[in-house]
């Protein structure tokens, strides 16, 4: 069977602030070995391409295209999936499912654009509030007696299920349908609609005092579960405009501004 390089061309894995170069090089040697080829980097703790190399040899052409961030929010801005990959079981978190069930739907949305997979530092791997984030969490089955995979091997793992979900799909899994007219709403795309959602909210006198980070974190989870279209992330965002722009006289609009200001000012 022929392999459809695009689909994988298409897929982004996502390190977040790892911590040793030499893993890095390991990440690389893994996607080289399953056609995997947009590798993005946030934040890495002491970047040394020579060591990348001494992992990975003959990698300098792919070393080339790694793109680095200093923002997490940045590196996902264009994709329309993000998967957080993740062992650590969280209640109420996006739906957990494994690299061979998973691998469908982010070929799927390869079609359409760019998914993201993200693995966080090797020492404690993806924030909560980063898989809360997200579309899904993928999950290893590994031993539960011995459940610590190293960052590479991990990404070899997903990499080679998706490989082979391109090369031999399974039909026993459930189809997955995107409309290509009204494809997925980016990561930046929905981020907006959330946040002019968010900000009309605000001003409606909607956030008490001390529970507005855990409101905003439930709000995006709400609305991600409906994995919004771009035009339907369009209307959000519009329906965030006009109630923001009608609440703007209200009582609560001064104190949601000067809570705003308040806030700017303690993180400067």
């Amino acid at each position: 069977m022929t392999l459809d390089k695009d689909l994988l061309n298409n897929i982004i894995i996502v390190l977040v602030e790892p911590l040793q170069s030499g893993n890095i090089g390991m990440v690389v040697r893994a996607m080289m070995n399953m056609g995997l080829s947009r590798l993005r980097i946030v934040n890495p703790h002491n970047y040394d391409p020579t060591l990348v190399s001494a992992a990975a040899h003959r990698s300098e052409a792919f070393q080339e295209t790694i793109e680095f961030y200093d923002d997490l929010a940045e590196a996902l801005k264009d994709v329309n999936l993000v998967v957080a990959a993740s062992n650590r079981r969280r209640e109420l978190g996006p739906t957990i499912m494994p690299p061979d069930e998973l691998a469908p739907i982010i070929l799927k949305h390869a079609e359409m654009g760019s998914p993201a997979i993200i693995f966080g530092r090797e020492d404690w791997g993806l924030p909560n509030e980063v898989v809360y984030r997200s579309h899904y969490q993928l999950y290893i089955p590994v031993n539960p007696e011995y459940a610590s995979l190293n960052l590479a091997q991990a990404v070899l793992l997903t990499a080679y299920e998706l490989r082979r979900a391109v090369l031999s799909p399974r039909d026993d899994l459930p189809p997955v349908t995107i409309d290509p007219k009204d494809p997925p709403a980016t990561d930046a795309e929905f981020r907006a609609a959330v946040n002019a959602i968010l900000e009309a909210l605000g001003k409606a006198g909607f956030f008490k005092p001390g529970q507005e980070p855990a409101k905003r974190l439930k709000v995006d989870k709400i609305l991600r579960r409906t994995r919004p279209t771009s035009s339907e992330a369009g209307l959000l965002r519009a329906m965030g405009y006009v109630l923001d722009r009608e609440l703007s006289c209200s009582k609560y609009a001064k104190r949601w501004e000067e809570r705003k200001r308040k806030a700017q000012e303690e993180n400067q």
